[in-house]
């Protein structure tokens, strides 16, 4: 089975969910509450409104070209030198994020699980498992995503409705947080939680019907920004009971509050169990990504086999001496900047180069 599969629009906007899922398993509504407290609701459409814009700014740019993602925009302005840059430069985000989520989420497994078991063997799992996904092929992944999706925003209503006597008003007022500042000064380094932007430069040739690209890139922000704003809306529930320092997963914290009656019991490692085959359904798409990218860079004909290069480097950043806590400072710090920097700079400023080129082409 080929990797040459194309992506329906049940298929991409399921993908596109799942990254979104994903951001939400990983503290970013924590990051969100803990910056700007009852301001949250108020801050997420602030920054949704942002990310439209900047998002309908984007499709406007791609739509000059047909079938082309960031890389090919790239070497129609500057050559493959260009084309080769930016490459880089885009494989080493998706690896670091992938880096990030799953020494993140292992980690979360094996302090609340498996603590008996080394994190390495959590780590292995994974690797194994996404190497066998991108080996099988690109339509597998898509099939799985699109498997999972609907699961996984089920359990995003459900964590939100379940708690909704635990609502208080003092808990979302003020509305428009401590102050100003912090909303919506402070508060714009939020953008970053839309990270999904980023896949936008990178899916239009994966598309069966790419002249619908703007469709599925609105339908999939909208849904996306909708299932944020409910999470932080029930993160303010534990907002007072969370301190400065990290808890390991709110969003788990959360879920323990869950209570569905006898019939079922342990509905927290129901929750896992699904977040289990999200991160891994991912951090496939991802890995899938980068070796596509090193396929146009190293003009290579198949990418599948690149998987056991890609694999084998996420494996040995997981390796890497780096606690928690500096996992953490990464996650706030330099992650937070490099993704603003690529969607709203590098992204933007090619897109933009790239159209005057072609306009003044030509004319």
């Amino acid at each position: 089975m080929e990797n040459s599969y194309k992506l329906g629009n049940i298929e991409i906007i399921s993908i596109i969910l799942l990254v979104m899922i994903n951001k939400l398993i990983l503290n970013v509504p924590y990051y969100i509450v803990n910056l700007t407290g009852s301001g949250s609701i108020i801050n997420i459409l602030y920054i949704g409104i942002i990310d439209f814009i900047i998002l309908l700014v984007i499709i406007k740019l791609l739509n000059k070209f047909e079938n082309a993602d960031l890389l090919d925009i790239s070497e129609f302005l500057a050559g493959k030198k260009l084309k080769n840059f930016i490459g880089i430069i885009s494989i080493a985000l998706f690896m670091l994020v992938s880096f990030i989520t799953l020494i993140d989420f292992s980690n979360v497994l094996h302090t609340i699980y498996f603590s008996n078991f080394d994190v390495i063997y959590i780590l292995l799992i994974f690797i194994t498992g996404i190497l066998i996904a991108n080996l099988i092929g690109f339509k597998s992944i898509a099939r799985t995503a699109t498997f999972i999706i609907p699961f996984a925003l089920i359990s995003v209503l459900i964590s939100f409705f379940s708690v909704w006597d635990n609502y208080d008003l003092e808990h979302l007022t003020p509305i428009l947080g401590k102050d100003y500042y912090t909303t919506f000064g402070l508060g714009l380094g939020n953008t970053f939680a839309m990270y999904i932007i980023v896949y936008y430069y990178f899916i239009k040739p994966i598309l069966k019907r790419p002249e619908e690209f703007k469709k599925i890139s609105i339908i999939s922000y909208i849904i996306s920004l909708i299932i944020l704003l409910l999470t932080v809306t029930s993160m303010l529930t534990l907002f007072n009971t969370t301190t400065s320092s990290e808890p390991i997963n709110s969003l788990f914290l959360l879920i323990r509050q869950i209570e569905l009656g006898t019939f079922i019991q342990r509905v927290d490692s129901l929750f896992i169990l699904l977040w289990i085959f999200s991160i891994f359904s991912y951090l496939s798409f991802v890995i899938f990504i980068v070796n596509r990218i090193l396929k146009k860079m190293l003009n290579v004909t198949n990418e599948k086999m690149l998987s056991f290069s890609t694999c084998s480097i996420l494996f040995g950043l997981t390796l890497l001496p780096i606690n928690v806590s500096k996992i953490h400072f990464i996650e706030n710090t330099l992650y937070k900047y490099i993704i603003l920097g690529f969607m709203f700079g590098i992204g933007l400023i090619i897109l933009i180069l790239a159209n005057i080129k072609k306009i003044r082409g030509n004319k």
